[in-house]
């Protein structure tokens, strides 16, 4: 995090972030006055959705009133902790001393921090030094659903400013630390937009789709216009040369990259976190080749009994702006159900199943199995792909 702060000119904020990171939480909570002291804190986090963030404006507003004389008494009336804004004053010094004697920053004529003011760039570096430490975000009419790939649902903290949010209007969440409890909880976390994910999180590649990005194994999965993921690919590309060729080489010229450099930034501050991906993808199990001859649906009724399915392709279309799906069922004479699911002009219908939930399940995981290229389907089907992603593309 540290060495992209340099790189990008963001560095002061990012070293409170670090130095915070490396600290006891600064934010008290007496159980006497917790109402009061999370007042304070949301206060600093200015609903800007970030612990991180609210850590930043906390330290900066000590340093100021430490101009004054004034530390202790603003710590006192915030509910912070003298001691740790002090720790992380004195792991800020150490951070840049470091960063001074690699090179990585130039005393005193150095503009290490002349884009520290540029919040979108600020968080999409908290990115890079916290990936893999992602999280989805769903926002459903009454809750917010948060899922990880190694522990699907998890839940925050009550002392994080996002967990009392109603709404989060990320599409993901990076954090530092998660707990299980009875369940998983995450610490400190700080919403991010889908571009500094894909520019700053891990490698992207390409899916079997154009316009289709995947990271993270194919987990995790991006629709756009192709035009835009070639862009966001060679950026990609080009960001990672460029860290490699300043580490290699401290005194390299960043600045002569400053179009580059102005371009990803361009992308993460005009990402408005539409969050387009598909949510929830579990990879599939292997199927025998005997298993397959036997039953050349068994790979497709595995996938629809998922409980996730018709949550999974709603997901999907919402994020892609369309409506959600419906679902037409039919009952057959042997007591099955058949269903249908209709959405932008395409029909997918499963197969017969014991009750209309399980039929329902069984049309969306067909629908999901194709729109993610792991099923055949005649050049029709294909001509409806065509007009979903035309239409994404429109969209956009």
């Amino acid at each position: 995090m540290l060495i992209y702060g340099a790189i990008f000119n963001c560095l002061d904020p990012i070293m409170t972030v670090v130095a915070g990171l490396s600290v006891r939480d600064p934010f008290l909570m007496p159980f006497d006055k917790k109402d009061l002291a999370e007042s304070a804190k949301a206060q600093f986090a200015r609903n800007g959705y970030s612990d991180h963030l609210a850590i930043v404006r906390a330290y900066e507003g000590w340093r100021e009133a430490e101009t004054h004389m004034q530390g202790h008494e603003y710590c006192w009336r915030n509910f912070l902790s003298i001691q740790t804004m002090r720790g992380i004053d004195s792991l800020r010094k150490q951070f840049y001393s470091l960063l001074k004697d690699t090179g990585l920053v130039n005393y005193p004529d150095d503009n290490a921090s002349s884009w520290a003011h540029d919040e979108h760039l600020v968080r999409a570096v908290i990115c890079a030094g916290l990936f893999p430490g992602v999280c989805s975000v769903v926002n459903k009419e009454k809750s917010i659903t948060l899922k990880t790939m190694e522990d699907g649902q998890v839940l925050l903290y009550s002392n994080s400013v996002n967990a009392a949010a109603p709404k989060i209007p990320y599409p993901w969440l990076v954090f530092n630390e998660k707990v299980k409890v009875n369940s998983v909880f995450l610490r400190d976390s700080t919403g991010i937009s889908d571009s500094a994910l894909l520019l700053f999180g891990a490698d992207i590649s390409t899916g079997g789709l154009d316009g289709h990005l995947k990271m993270l194994g194919g987990y995790l999965e991006f629709f756009m216009q192709p035009s835009l993921s070639e862009t966001y690919l060679t950026i990609r590309r080009e960001l990672g040369e460029l860290v490699q060729a300043k580490l290699l080489d401290p005194k390299f010229d960043i600045q002569s990259c400053s179009n580059l450099l102005m371009a990803a930034r361009m992308l993460i501050s005009e990402d408005q976190c539409e969050g387009r991906f598909i949510f929830g993808r579990t990879v599939p199990k292997r199927v025998s080749k005997r298993e397959t001859l036997e039953n050349p649906f068994a790979k497709v009724k595995r996938d629809a009994g998922d409980d996730n399915a018709k949550n999974e392709l709603q997901t999907l279309l919402l994020r892609a702006g369309h409506d959600v799906p419906t679902y037409k069922t039919k009952p057959l004479s042997n007591n099955q159900f058949r269903s249908t699911v209709i959405f932008n002009g395409l029909n997918f219908t499963g197969h017969p199943c014991s009750s209309k939930k399980a039929a329902e399940k069984d049309a969306a995981a067909q629908a999901l199995l194709f729109l993610k290229g792991e099923t055949h389907s005649p050049s029709a089907a294909y001509d409806h792909a065509s007009m979903l992603l035309v239409a994404i593309r429109d969209h956009e």
